[in-house]
């Protein structure tokens, strides 16, 4: 089995402290319908894995779940706990609780860890019958406007992924879990929804992606005038075709 290697890149991984405040307010919110369906899975607690600001944890306890959220960035999980909730800083892989657990979820985190420790944690603390939830976001920009911020990105950003770019199928990808020893996987499912920003939502929100936060600050500044420049001849306003994936799998 091949893994992914992007959890080594740690300066990359912890980079998002540094921009905490603008990640809780321009990072949307995830769709009401995957922490309806996850809510639904039964009782017991939640730990969030990379919880962020508690964006997730917050709406599942919301839906009367009690979430303990896991955090390695202090600086994120001081937001969170402003949220009420309960955050531990820590990095997941070397976490030892002293509980168990129903589910693990993570939102926008799990490709940060270590691909055999992670599951492995996972399970450790996961009772039997407990439930692994990991998902994502994706925004998709209307293609005119795509085509445009293409060149803007190749000019001023070579080797930075373009904001809004294309989204590859979810159709018949492969849960990293399906060989795992300990889990086996029991759905994917992509929630589909749409975002309209205007200028400075849209700069603000990539301005939270890892790798424009690794830019050098002279670098960034050209690309954002750039793509400042761009929407605002598109008429100031961005449109997304949004989804988020969810990958589910249970605890043999």
């Amino acid at each position: 089995m091949s893994f992914s290697t992007r959890h080594l890149d740690r300066e990359r991984a912890e980079s998002f402290g540094g921009a905490a405040e603008d990640y809780d307010r321009y990072r949307p919110d995830y769709p009401p319908a995957v922490f309806d369906d996850l809510a639904g899975l039964g009782d017991g607690q939640v730990v969030d894995v990379g919880c962020g600001t508690g964006k997730a944890s917050a709406a599942l306890a919301a839906r009367g779940r009690c979430v303990y959220g896991i955090e390695p960035d202090e600086r994120m999980a001081r937001i969170a706990r402003g949220r009420g909730l309960a955050v531990e800083t820590a990095r997941f892989e070397t976490w030892t609780p002293a509980r168990r657990f129903a589910m693990v979820v993570s939102a926008d985190a799990w490709h940060w860890m270590h691909p055999r420790n992670g599951p492995r944690k996972a399970a450790e603390i996961l009772e039997p019958g407990g439930y692994l939830a990991r998902f994502w976001s994706f925004h998709v920009l209307e293609e005119p406007l795509l085509v445009d911020l293409g060149e803007v990105y190749r000019q001023c950003a070579p080797g930075v992924a373009v904001g809004g770019g294309r989204q590859r199928s979810t159709e018949g990808v492969r849960d990293p879990l399906e060989d795992h020893e300990e889990f086996t996987p029991v759905a994917q499912h992509t929630y589909r929804w749409s975002l309209t920003m205007d200028t400075d939502t849209w700069t603000g929100l990539i301005g939270t992606f890892s790798d424009h936060l690794r830019m050098p600050p002279t670098a960034r500044k050209k690309l954002f005038t750039a793509v400042r420049a761009v929407i605002d001849a598109h008429g100031g306003t961005v449109r997304t075709d949004s989804g988020t994936f969810l990958q589910l799998a249970r605890r043999r």
